[in-house]
C-alpha cells in the first residue's frame, strides 16, 4: 500500500493542499480547477437556500453568486472569536462549519489515496494564538485522518522546511518571504546561528498594518495612481527593512503581488537578491516536514528549527526500569510546547518530591525542580506509587500535576492531587 504525506494550508482567505508519496521529491498541489491551482482553494462554504446541502470553495462562491445559497467566509476569524454563525435563521458553531469545509475540500483527494494511506498529515495555519490552538485541535480530532497521524505548525515552520528542501545556495544568506494574501503585507526572515552544532535556524515575522491588500485590480487602468502610491510606499518600506539585513534571496506569495504592478519595489529588490514569485510554499513546506518526520534525512540532523511554539529545553526524570536507573523524556526540545504532554506512573523512591531534570538548549547547565507533596503518608520507599502527568499551556509556561494512587491493600490511595505551575523566562 502506498503512503502519503498531506500539507494542508487552512487560513481564512484561501487554503492550499499539497501531497506528495513518501518516495517522491517534490510535492504536488491539489486543485478542482485551474483558477484552485493558481491561487487555492477558497475558504468558503456556501449552503443551499432551504436544503441542508452545502458547497465549498469556488463552487460555494458560484453558488452564492446566483442566488441559489447563502455564502460563509471568514471561517477562521470567527472560530478563533468563539462566536457562532447564523445562516438562514439558525445558529452554527463556527469551528464545525471550518471542519466541514476541510473534511469536504480533502474529498479533492479521493481518487489519490485514501485515508488510511496518510502516513502523517501537517495542518499549518498563521499562527496559534489565543484560541486557535483549541480551534485547530478540534478540526484534527475530526477527520478521517487519525489524530495520531496528524501534525499542528505555523507557517514559520512550513516557511523552514520548504526552504531547507530548496538547493543550498539559495539559504546560504539570510531569506525573506513576503506574503501578501492576507489583510496586509507581511515579512518572514529565515536566518541561522551558525556557531552551533547542529545549526539553530529561526523565522521572524514582521507586520505591516499599514500596508493593507487593495480593494481593487492592480491591472484595471483606472487603478494605475492607486497602484503606483502603493508602489512607492512598499519601496519604502522595502529599503528601511533591507538596510538592517543581509538577505541573498527574496520570495514573494500572494495575489497581492500578481499582475505586474510593483515595478519600483521589485526593481529594488532584484539589485543583489535573488527574487522568486512564490506559490503553494506553506503546503509544501508542510509536506517536506511531514517526510521529514517519517523519514529524517542527513539535514535534519545539521540542522534544526526554532520558532516561537519550540520548547528551548529538555524535560525529563530519571526512574528504575527493570532495576537500573534510565532517564526518561517528559518534553523534548525544538517540539511545539502544544504536543508535548505525559502521563507516567511512577513509584517514589526514599524522596518525597518528585524531581524534574531541567536541560536549556543554550548551553547552561541542567536544573533539578522539585515538586513537592506536602501531606505525602509516611510510607516505607517504593511504596508510593503516584500518577505524574506533564502538560504545557505555552512554551514557557508548564503544568506539573500529581496524584497518590496508594499501593495495592496494604497502602490504599489517599486521594490527595497537588499541582505545580512552572514559569520559564
Amino acid at each position: 500500500m502506498a503512503k502519503y504525506i498531506l500539507g494542508y494550508d487552512l487560513n481564512d482567505q484561501m487554503s492550499q493542499i499539497s501531497y506528495f508519496e513518501l518516495n517522491n521529491p517534490v510535492p504536488e498541489t491539489v486543485a478542482s480547477d485551474a483558477e484552485e491551482e493558481r491561487l487555492g482553494i477558497p475558504t468558503v462554504l456556501s449552503k443551499r437556500k432551504g436544503v441542508a446541502q452545502w458547497e465549498f470553495g469556488n463552487a460555494a462562491i458560484k453558488a452564492a453568486q446566483v442566488g441559489t445559497s447563502t455564502k460563509v467566509d471568514k471561517l477562521m476569524s470567527i472560530a478563533a472569536s468563539g462566536a457562532r454563525i447564523e445562516v438562514e435563521g439558525e445558529a452554527y458553531d463556527a469551528t464545525d462549519l471550518l471542519t466541514l469545509f476541510v473534511r469536504r475540500s480533502l474529498s479533492l483527494l479521493t481518487m489519490i489515496m485514501t485515508p488510511a494511506e496518510v502516513e502523517c498529515m501537517i495542518i499549518t495555519v498563521s499562527s496559534l494564538e489565543g484560541k486557535l490552538v483549541d480551534v485547530v485541535e478540534r478540526i484534527a480530532g475530526n477527520l478521517p485522518v487519525p489524530r495520531e497521524r496528524i501534525i499542528i505548525q505555523t507557517y514559520e515552520e512550513s516557511i523552514y522546511y520548504y526552504l531547507l528542501h530548496q538547493p543550498a545556495d539559495l539559504w546560504e544568506k539570510d531569506v525573506t518571504v513576503f506574503d501578501y494574501s492576507g489583510s496586509n503585507l507581511k515579512a518572514y526572515e529565515l536566518w541561522m546561528n551558525k556557531a552551533t552544532e547542529p545549526v539553530v535556524a529561526f523565522v521572524d515575522r514582521t507586520d505591516f498594518p499599514g500596508i493593507r491588500m487593495p480593494g481593487y485590480m492592480m491591472k484595471e487602468e483606472e487603478s494605475l495612481e492607486k497602484a503606483d502610491r502603493l508602489d512607492e510606499m512598499i519601496l519604502q518600506m522595502s529599503h528601511e527593512y533591507f538596510a538592517s539585513r543581509t538577505v541573498g534571496t527574496v520570495f514573494l506569495l500572494g495575489e497581492g503581488f500578481e499582475g505586474g504592478w510593483c515595478k519600483k519595489t521589485l526593481k529594488f529588490m532584484c539589485m543583489g537578491k535573488r527574487v522568486f514569485q512564490g506559490r503553494n510554499m506553506y503546503s509544501k513546506g508542510a509536506c517536506y516536514c511531514g517526510r521529514d518526520k517519517i523519514k529524517p534525512c542527513e539535514l535534519n540532523r545539521q540542522y534544526v528549527f526554532l520558532g516561537a511554539d519550540k520548547l528551548k529545553f529538555n524535560l525529563g526524570l530519571n526512574m528504575i526500569v527493570a532495576g537500573k536507573e534510565q532517564y526518561i523524556a517528559v518534553a523534548d526540545a525544538g517540539e511545539n510546547w502544544y504536543d508535548q504532554g505525559v502521563t507516567y506512573d511512577i513509584v517514589l523512591g526514599s524522596t518525597r518530591t518528585v524531581p524534574l531534570i531541567l536541560t536549556p538548549l543554550d548551553g547552561k547547565g541542567a536544573e533539578t525542580i522539585e515538586v513537592d507533596l506536602p501531606g505525602l503518608p509516611d510510607r516505607p520507599p517504593k511504596a508510593s506509587r503516584l500518577r505524574l502527568n506533564v502538560s504545557f499551556e505555552s512554551e514557557k509556561r508548564l503544568k506539573v500535576e500529581v496524584e497518590d494512587m496508594g499501593f495495592g491493600e496494604f497502602f490504599p490511595s489517599t486521594g490527595k492531587k497537588w499541582q505545580k505551575i512552572i514559569e520559564f523566562d
